[in-house]
């Protein structure tokens, strides 16, 4: 199945049958104690060690102290690690990579790169996503705090421009503290091209991942005669993936708005991911039930367990 129009993502989405290696590119602050984006890959992959990670830590220098922070710098071999390194940055990776190692990832699939802060942390970390052709950007709670800022800007218009400039081709996932216990992806629909890039990229994560299901979501405001078209679309997007049968649940639920749905159903079932698409399609008669950037927003503000992959 061909679908017009997702020339965006790198060509490796379009393939299917065989499971590949996937690349993250994950941001690390300087807490040692929080790195919940590389807690998520671990306990969400059953072995993280077949993919590959880029781990980005980013340094702020807009304040005193964060610059005298910068200049505490590493004296020693970089040990693998691009570009300069401050001490607590050191410590933060090295903890980052003893998880990895814990979960079979092995040296040499994973990298380091150590920046100044340039444009902003959100453009910095858009610009080296887009840039290195990265399968998901992996952000820490904390660094989406960033995004969500940008996200409650008072026009939507203002969030597509600052995404659009930033080049954002690139899935984000945004990773509160993971529970381990917790498994299974919400995949929400609405018939937004944003929404098919969400089931490509679900596909392509998920394929040779058999601990987890995928529950196809359709939030409606009322009589919706869509639902039976987007499920069907989806799971014939699903399949190019070799993924089908007791993998693919379907939901559908009625709600005055989809943020608020979609809480709802993450509180009964327990999973583990809600993805969707970061833009649905604006509809005069339908803007409640369009999942669009504000929907986004709502989302990362309100996710304490489950993590969001947001679709460009």
């Amino acid at each position: 199945m061909v679908l017009s129009g997702l020339q965006a993502y790198p060509a490796k989405f379009k393939t299917t049958f065989e499971p590949m290696k996937k690349h993250f590119l994950v941001t690390i602050s300087n807490d040692i104690e929080n790195l919940f984006g590389v807690r998520f890959l671990c306990s969400f992959f059953n072995t993280i060690g077949e993919h590959q990670v880029t781990l980005l830590h980013i340094c702020r220098t807009d304040d005193k102290a964060m610059a005298s922070t910068l200049n505490q710098m590493w004296k020693g071999p970089n040990e693998g690690i691009e570009g300069l390194v401050t001490i607590q940055a050191r410590k933060a990776i090295f903890k980052a990579k003893e998880m990895l190692g814990q979960h079979k990832m092995a040296i040499e699939h994973t990298m380091a790169k150590t920046v100044a802060e340039r444009y902003g942390k959100v453009k910095d970390i858009l610009g080296e996503g887009s840039r290195g052709l990265y399968d998901a950007i992996v952000l820490g709670r904390r660094a989406s705090y960033a995004l969500q800022w940008m996200f409650e800007r008072p026009a939507d218009e203002t969030v597509l421009s600052i995404i659009k400039d930033s080049g954002c081709v690139t899935p984000l996932w945004i990773c509160p503290e993971p529970k381990p216990e917790l498994k299974n992806v919400l995949l929400c629909l609405d018939d937004s091209e944003n929404s098919l890039r969400a089931v490509d990229h679900v596909g392509y994560i998920l394929a040779g991942q058999e601990q987890h299901t995928i529950t196809l979501f359709h939030a409606t405001g009322g009589s919706d005669g869509k639902t039976e078209e987007l499920f069907q679309r989806a799971e014939a997007l699903l399949g190019t993936h070799a993924l089908g049968g007791d993998r693919i649940n379907r939901k559908t639920s009625w709600g005055l708005s989809v943020a608020g749905t979609i809480l709802g159903e993450l509180d009964k079932g327990g999973y583990a991911v809600v993805a969707l698409g970061l833009r649905g399609e604006r509809q005069a008669r339908e803007k409640s039930t369009s999942i669009s950037g504000g929907t986004t927003a709502k989302l990362i503000s309100k996710l304490e367990k489950a993590s969001l992959w947001c679709c460009p």
